[in-house]
């Protein structure tokens, strides 16, 4: 009985290798859609990739963008980054970085200001800081 069931399983595995030989690599020409990695069509971004710029409703703050976030959530966010103490950059610093609201931030001292990205996983919110 055991003879029999290894016999099947090594006859099941040597059918299973031969189903995915190699020796026909390249005779397909078309593969079909399943193995063609998706398009966008026309303006269309892939879903939650499109960023939506939003209001700052702030003095110190501008070009607010958020990514599979709500306006709101993204200015909690950044009120949030510009009320903690931690994500202030110290004297002297170009960067730094501190997490709020469950965000991870960095934040890196421009021409412009300081700019600001925090991000979660499937969600992100930017903006620009007044020099601080």
């Amino acid at each position: 009985m055991r003879l029999a069931s290894a016999l099947a399983i090594i006859a099941l595995a040597a059918a299973m290798a031969g189903c995915d030989s190699s020796s026909d690599e390249g005779t397909q020409t078309n593969p079909g859609p399943a193995a063609q990695p998706p398009r966008a069509s026309g303006a269309e971004a892939p879903v939650g990739a499109a960023a939506k710029s939003c209001d700052t409703h702030a003095v110190d703050a501008k070009a607010l963008r958020v990514t599979a976030v709500s306006c709101g959530e993204g200015r909690r966010v950044m009120f949030a980054w510009q009320r903690a103490e931690s994500c202030g950059l110290i004297d002297g610093a170009s960067r730094g970085s501190c997490a709020v609201r469950s965000y991870r931030c960095l934040a890196a001292r421009t021409d412009r200001g300081i700019s600001v990205s925090c991000a979660r996983p499937g969600h992100s919110v930017a903006f620009i800081a007044k020099r601080g």
